[in-house]
């Protein structure tokens, strides 16, 4: 059940047609509405919208559809007012979304390419930037690095984006060897943890 301070997530669509759920925390809340804070500022939403926020209720994942009432920001965050449509129902198909992970510090190396950084992550794939051209469909060597570990398996390129200059963000889908040899899969949970865990502690030690 929603309550002040609960843990809910935006759903955004991605370049390639999928979604990233930003995280936020529930600041207030009402029969009929409720003010999300978001700590990254450019959420490219605007009032009128209409939205899916998911959250866990008696331990299911569910989604509920609300319209975005008005935004503004507070310090290092964003306050979202939004109007809850309808009920929640269940959400299924969470495994397939992305966390995003812009502010949480998280680099991969993409072939031998080093510091590629992760835009948005999940336990299937991730979402980079690179200063190199790959072409969609290609299977490229992935290796994720966390403080004393390395994971490292193969994933193809399922989408780009050109940025500004020489950059081109990159979408990425896990290839994992189901005799188990690598280890990409267990580094990307690792990794889709540490990014909800980081975005709760900033968005909680910022309010």
């Amino acid at each position: 059940m929603l309550k002040e301070g609960s843990p809910v997530y935006l759903g955004l669509d991605d370049p390639s047609g999928g979604r990233v759920l930003h995280s936020g925390i529930i600041a207030a809340i009402a029969q009929d509405r409720c003010t999300i804070e978001f700590e990254n500022s450019e959420l490219s939403i605007k009032t009128g919208d209409g939205r899916l926020i998911y959250y866990h209720e008696f331990q299911e994942f569910v989604q509920r559809r609300v319209e975005v009432e008005e935004q503004s920001e507070t310090g290092p965050l964003t306050r979202v007012v939004m109007n809850f449509i309808g009920d929640a129902i269940s959400a299924d198909t969470r495994q397939e979304y992305r966390v995003s992970a812009i502010n949480a510090g998280l680099t991969v190396t993409l072939d031998t390419e080093e510091g590629c950084t992760i835009q948005e992550i999940s336990t299937s794939g991730l979402g980079l930037v690179s200063d190199r051209k790959y072409s969609v469909g290609q299977i490229l060597s992935v290796t994720l690095h966390s403080e004393d570990e390395c994971f490292g398996g193969r994933a193809v390129v399922e989408w780009n984006l050109q940025l500004d200059g020489d950059r081109t963000q990159y979408g990425l889908r896990g290839l994992f060897d189901a005799k188990g040899s690598d280890t990409l899969q267990i580094g990307l949970m690792r990794f889709t943890r540490a990014a909800h865990r980081q975005n709760f502690q900033r968005i909680s030690g910022a309010a």
